[in-house]
């Protein structure tokens, strides 16, 4: 990876968080009490996913920077359990690092095939206006050209792997 590219990558990953941020807010602001995401609540995190290396990248330094003993916890979590490895106590211990999908979580998102998918706490009495819905191919599409800037080739990680390196 050159790192032009790399920094390049890097920079437009941070943008994309800060607008998906900004968008997930917005949604939850407009859908009120029909979007029940709370701190605590870990409802979409019960998943074995992977990532993009350039997303690995700032959650390998997020778990770097944490204490030793939650360091082992979370690597001790990645061997015992099909949820996600980041998720203690029902928090996730890289919450500021965290993947662009975790991030959608809980919000309506479109799929490439037309369905809208939430979680299901939420928008249970309505589906959520189209307004707020995030469509997947706005983040799939920049984040896999990131991908390839970040490493030339798109190489992904499973969350469970980068627990297991620490």
């Amino acid at each position: 990876m050159s790192e032009s590219n790399a920094q390049t990558a890097r920079g437009a990953l941070v943008t994309l968080r800060s607008r998906v941020d900004a968008h997930f807010d917005e949604a939850a602001r407009a859908a009120g009490e029909q979007m029940r995401c709370a701190q605590t609540c870990d409802q979409c995190c019960h998943v074995d996913l992977s990532v993009f290396e350039v997303e690995a990248a700032p959650v390998r330094d997020a778990l770097a920077a944490l204490p030793a003993a939650t360091r082992a916890r979370v690597r001790a979590q990645a061997k015992q359990t099909q949820r996600c490895s980041m998720l203690l106590d029902g928090l996730c211990a890289v919450y500021e690092q965290r993947p662009l999908i975790c991030r959608s979580h809980g919000s309506g998102v479109l799929l490439e095939d037309g369905r809208v998918e939430h979680c299901s706490l939420n928008f249970t009495d309505a589906p959520p206006a189209k307004a707020n819905v995030l469509r997947l191919d706005a983040i799939n599409q920049p984040l896999s050209v990131m991908a390839t800037l970040w490493d030339g080739v798109g190489n992904r990680v499973a969350l469970r792997a980068l627990a297991a390196e620490l």
